[in-house]
């Protein structure tokens, strides 16, 4: 495919719509607790009690065989990933190439679950960073089924995945500046779901009496007004200071990401994706797109009902379980073509330092907004 000097064209759909004429069968994973998988399908009945469950399905999603807690046991990371004594907690394990649980699991060098990459980006060829959790970085299918290898290929970009499965966003973004930046992507794509809002606020009970996330910047902003040293609470006492916060936290959290990508002349787009079999909250989903909308994202891609009326049965990697199987990750791709494919298009390739930088640093690389944009970027919708 020829391309113009600086301008990325953008590739029909059409291996992906032909995925999704045809059926594609979930693979069989252990069955989790009745209690989850209740919980997991009914919103309703006890909020408090389902973000707790999902809370320690996530910590499980690595094999923990500790969940998090008040007095948990030592972190074990398990099979896919490795501890490290920062907000992380973990990261992924560098050049694993293994089954987990009936699926090929393959990472490159630097710890991603994507291909290789070279640290200079080609030339006249953008260069995308997704930044995520467990179904950016498709859990539970094979390798090259997620979305992110399906839009790479059709979009004919490169797009760099960062998604550490069971981050918290302050921690997805805590990953990609300490590892993403170096690699000098010309736009970022920022994951979420209706599951982040409280989700740092949990991760923070444990983080902060270990010394962890004070001075971090995404978590600066809000941790400035409890106006008490963090670290000396138990976590029962930060949660009674913090929950009150959970909103304010995710808002410093998109403040953060916006100011950092800017600074660099990057745009940045917020992805809202669904999970499976889960309802979308109406005021959840209004309360989070309008965080995303004050924090300056350049655009918002919201594709969280696109599984609405649909069996989850079809579509999940399990019964019990809200990860997309191939068949959701291919409507996933149709879904976030459809709504970002102009944007992408849109761009072109920035000016790239000869020599990168600490992320501390901006690159003061000549901006990368499309025309039309304003202090917020383009015109978000």
């Amino acid at each position: 495919m020829s391309k113009s000097a600086g301008r990325v064209a953008i590739q029909p759909l059409l291996g992906t719509l032909v995925l999704l004429a045809c059926a594609i069968v979930p693979f069989s994973v252990a069955s989790w607790p009745a209690r989850l998988q209740a919980t997991l399908r009914n919103d309703a009945p006890n909020a408090r009690d389902y973000a707790q469950i999902e809370h320690n399905y996530y910590e499980r999603i690595l094999d923990d065989p500790h969940p998090h807690g008040a007095q948990s046991a030592a972190f074990n990371p398990g099979a896919l990933a490795t501890a490290v004594d920062d907000i992380r907690e973990y990261v992924l394990k560098p050049s694993l190439h293994t089954m987990h649980k009936g699926a090929t699991w393959t990472t490159n060098a630097r710890g991603m679950r994507d291909r290789t990459y070279n640290e200079i980006p080609p030339a006249n060829m953008l260069r995308v960073a997704l930044v995520g959790d467990s179904i950016a970085s498709s859990w539970g299918v094979n390798d090259g089924e997620g979305f992110e290898p399906r839009l790479e290929n059709a979009w004919r970009m490169e797009i760099l995945n960062f998604a550490v499965p069971g981050h918290s966003p302050g921690q997805r973004w805590e990953h990609f500046s300490r590892v993403g930046w170096e690699m000098r992507p010309d736009v970022v794509i920022v994951e979420s779901t209706l599951a982040d809002i409280g989700w740092d606020e949990r991760r923070l009970r444990v983080l902060l009496p270990k010394g962890h996330g004070l001075d971090a910047p995404v978590f600066a902003e809000t941790l400035r007004k409890l106006a008490v040293d963090p670290t000396k609470l138990s976590p029962a006492e930060l949660k009674t200071k913090l929950h009150p916060l959970r909103t304010e936290l995710l808002a410093g959290i998109y403040r953060q990401i916006v100011s950092d990508c800017h600074s660099r002349g990057v745009p940045v787009v917020w992805l809202l994706l669904p999970r499976v079999g889960k309802p979308v909250d109406p005021e959840t989903h209004a309360t989070l797109t309008n965080l995303a909308k004050s924090a300056g994202f350049d655009r918002l891609v919201d594709v969280s009902g696109i599984f609405d009326g649909q069996s989850a049965s079809k579509l999940a990697i399990a019964p019990d379980d809200f990860h997309p199987n191939a068949l959701g990750h291919a409507q996933l791709t149709v879904a976030i073509d459809a709504q970002l494919s102009d944007f992408m298009s849109s761009l072109t390739v920035r000016s790239r330092p000869v020599k990168w930088e600490d992320p501390s640093s901006p690159h003061h690389a000549p901006a990368n907004f499309p025309s039309g944009s304003t202090q917020a970027g383009v015109n978000v919708r």
